[in-house]
């Protein structure tokens, strides 16, 4: 009976990380994205209408926030395609890139009548929803996955030697979280392109909160997984009482 409880609750708790796995590739990918507008060779910022913006609203908020991203990655997209070779190495490359990203600031400050220094500033902003969606969705992932490995040392040894399981649940936390922040760094990696369907971030990739982070990743990585091994191991030593009293 409880081995069957058990894996009733392993699968409801797979399905929903399924679920939010597909939900976080959903937001990145399905929505409207910088890199979908087109690029032009004058640089030279263009949008149907001419309205002010109320910052006071969070609409308004939110559609400056896109206007400067759609910007900026345009500005790099053109210099992608005509600045030349380098992808950001070269001085020349820098140089025409910045200046293209200040012809369009400019652009969608003239647009919707705001200082240009409040482009450049709410280019900076995060999408605050999307990146707690892709890091609570990896790190549940990370808890199935140290569930699994946890289970592994529990079985490996019985609860009277529980030195050996609390040396060896130590050991592998360290092994699985420096692996897990590698991973995790290339999921956002992958959810960030997604979200801003370019193929080239660039310096952006410094904004990503999992890569602003990662010392304290990887504390909570390792607290996780002693969490869990905390939880397996008693979930075993229960296992083993149930099949002692069936037993006896």
């Amino acid at each position: 009976m409880v081995m069957v409880f058990r894996r009733r609750i392993e699968c409801f708790v797979t399905a929903k990380l399924l679920a939010l796995l597909l939900l976080a590739v959903m937001l990145a990918g399905c929505s409207a994205r910088p890199g979908d507008r087109p690029i032009s060779a004058d640089c030279e910022w263009s949008e149907e209408g001419s309205n002010s913006l109320n910052l006071k609203n969070a609409a308004d908020q939110a559609h400056l926030r896109y206007d400067s991203l759609i910007a900026e990655d345009m500005a790099i997209r053109w210099a992608d395609k005509y600045a030349g070779p380098g992808f950001g190495q070269s001085p020349e490359y820098r140089r025409r890139r910045d200046a293209c990203m200040e012809a369009l600031f400019h652009g969608v400050a003239s647009h919707h009548g705001v200082d240009v220094a409040l482009v450049r500033q709410y280019r900076l902003s995060r999408d605050v929803v999307l990146d707690a969606v892709v890091i609570v969705s990896f790190g549940i992932l990370y808890a199935v996955v140290a569930y699994y490995l946890t289970g592994l040392i529990r079985r490996r040894f019985p609860p009277d030697e529980w030195v050996a399981f609390l040396i060896a649940t130590i050991a592998m936390s360290l092994v699985a979280t420096i692996v897990g922040v590698l991973v995790g760094d290339l999921w956002s990696l992958l959810m960030e392109n997604l979200r801003m369907g370019s193929g080239h971030l660039s310096y952006r990739v410094d904004r990503i909160p999992w890569r602003q982070h990662w010392s304290e990743l990887f504390v909570c990585g390792v607290l996780i997984f002693w969490l869990v091994g905390a939880v397996r191991s008693r979930i075993g030593i229960r296992d083993n009482s149930s099949a002692s009293f069936l037993g006896s």
